[in-house]
């Protein structure tokens, strides 16, 4: 079966301009159909709350590095950094869970491949605050990423400042997913925000 999810929200509860649970609903009703738990503290009522809102939408929740959360919650699955837990670790501990792994080159892409990943996530595509990345990557090297996932036949969110504006660029490159944080955290209309980036995509 395909990999489900086109429109991916990194959700952090404390990042949200208007009240977070209100800016999750709305964000899942718009169009959102892939939810990471991002949370930057500890927040186990909080990642309980989100865990039950996307159950109800029946939207997959995966949560952002710790992997044993996500196992004892039995999320979705989990995403891990270059620098977290070993990816085989992380394969290992998730069983049948998915797996997405933070890429930056078409190196990193293979590896994820072979460590067992579900998915990569690759950036930054464009500046952005949220990870503090002043610069975003080349279009030759999001083409790049592109087709060596697709080589490796891997889905791949792209990931980083994306915007309704800029995104019709990564979809001439090739982009055919994407993870998102303040262009739908931020937004004065989470539902709306987040249907025009699904209507693009």
């Amino acid at each position: 079966m395909p990999f489900p999810g086109r429109l991916y929200l990194l959700f952090t509860p404390d990042a949200c301009r208007l009240d977070p649970w209100h800016t999750l609903e709305q964000a899942l009703g718009g169009g959102v159909d892939l939810v990471q738990w991002r949370s930057k503290r500890e927040d186990r009522a909080g990642f309980t709350r989100c865990r039950t809102i996307c159950r109800a939408h029946g939207v997959p929740l995966l949560v952002n590095d710790d992997v044993m959360l996500a196992v004892r919650s039995r999320a979705a699955g989990a995403h891990i950094g270059q620098q977290d837990m070993p990816a085989p670790t992380a394969r290992k501990l998730l069983t049948t869970g998915w797996l997405g792994i933070s890429t930056h080159d078409p190196r990193q892409i293979a590896a994820a491949a072979a460590e067992g990943a579900d998915y990569v996530g690759f950036g930054p595509c464009h500046p952005t605050a949220t990870k503090g990345y002043e610069h975003g990557k080349s279009a030759a090297d999001i083409e790049a990423a592109v087709a060596a996932a697709a080589q490796h036949r891997l889905p791949l969110f792209a990931i980083g400042g994306i915007n309704r504006d800029n995104l019709i660029g990564l979809r001439r490159l090739g982009v055919d997913r994407i993870a998102v944080s303040a262009s739908i955290l931020q937004a004065d209309d989470p539902a709306r925000a987040a249907a025009g980036l699904r209507a693009c995509l």
